[in-house]
């Protein structure tokens, strides 16, 4: 399944432009499949020459106008949010739509929490295994929520934060913060995108300074105009590029290549996954009967020409179920029937 993406902001901020830019047009009802660049794809494909080049995908969709329960429900869908601040014309208050966002999403989470508080409350009473430390955590984000934090600077140990998963926490997903300025204030965006930077580093969360405006422009040129185009507001690399990495960082997602002469593919899968878990990703069978992992790397492989040639070499690292798989790793997967 592809990673999903929700592009939110307040009306006037650019969003809906933002999402067509990145969809190249391609969306439909709000919703659209974007490529994830990735340079070591294109030198897989060079050195193995296959039929067909796939690359990740995220899933992006454009949040629909509606009350602030239905954004909140909206956000709640995704894996990633992508926040659009407007930092361009008249009095922008970028910081301020943002934040009030935000509280929407951790009063949404208060509620959540207080409500399986007392249930908790009750299997504890009863006796119930597991119950008190589901007690403890839901506490601890209560606490957090009242003070009016998101949960996702709460700090949780792993078990910790799978004990929150039954609320399904919305203010708890990563978030990609995008400040949308004018063309003229490019690449860093002025004042008012200095203010979502700041939030996003109070978040510990990326954030990208771009014009959405003028990145749709950019998607209607060649590649060399799009490169002077860019040069002539100081800005060496695409912003929806750089949003798509972000979303990768900000999801915790790693980047997993299979090649062979019918397709050399790019494949999505969190990070420090266990190698059945990132076979899981190409078909759900493959993680039921993994065998083995046969894993090189983009350069060795691209020295060598084929995972054939690297196999005859005895260069293909064999690795078992409890390998886990890195960013830029090339495997082929052994499985069993």
């Amino acid at each position: 399944m592809p990673v999903n993406v929700a592009i939110v902001g307040p009306a006037g901020s650019g969003k809906t432009t933002l999402f067509n830019a990145l969809t190249a047009g391609r969306g439909a009802d709000g919703v659209g499949m974007v490529d994830v660049p990735d340079e070591r794809l294109q030198q897989l494909a060079g050195a193995v020459k296959p039929l067909k080049v796939t690359p990740a995908q995220v899933r992006v969709e454009d949040t629909p106008p509606g009350s602030r329960a239905q954004r909140v429900a909206f956000a709640r869908q995704s894996d990633v949010l992508v926040k659009v601040a407007r930092c361009f014309g008249p009095e922008p208050q970028p910081a301020a739509e943002l934040e009030e966002f935000a509280l929407d999403l951790v009063l949404a989470d208060l509620a959540s929490v207080e409500r399986r508080l007392e249930a908790v409350a009750k299997e504890v009473r009863a006796g119930k295994k597991d119950a008190t430390a589901e007690n403890e955590v839901l506490q601890l984000a209560k606490e957090h929520l009242d003070a009016g934090r998101p949960l996702r600077t709460l700090v949780l140990e792993g078990e910790q934060r799978d004990l929150l998963k039954g609320v399904f926490p919305v203010s708890l997903k990563p978030a990609v913060y995008v400040a949308n300025a004018a063309d003229e204030l490019l690449p860093l965006g002025g004042g008012p995108a200095a203010k979502v930077s700041e939030l996003g580093a109070a978040e510990g969360a990326p954030v990208i300074v771009l014009s959405a405006r003028l990145e749709a422009e950019l998607g209607e040129l060649e590649a060399h105009e799009q490169a002077e185009m860019r040069a002539g507001y100081g800005i060496d690399e695409s912003g929806l590029g750089r949003i798509a990495r972000a979303v990768w960082e900000a999801g915790g997602l790693i980047t997993y290549f299979t090649a062979g002469e019918p397709e050399v593919r790019a494949w999505p899968c969190e990070r420090d996954a266990p190698a059945p878990v990132a076979a899981g990703k190409i078909h759900t069978d493959f993680e039921k009967h993994f065998i083995r992992a046969e894993v090189t790397s983009v350069n060795e492989l691209v020295e060598a020409g084929s995972m054939e040639a690297l196999r005859a070499a005895g260069k293909l690292r064999v690795e078992g179920r409890d390998y886990r798989v890195k960013d830029g790793d090339v495997v082929f997967f052994r499985v069993g029937r």
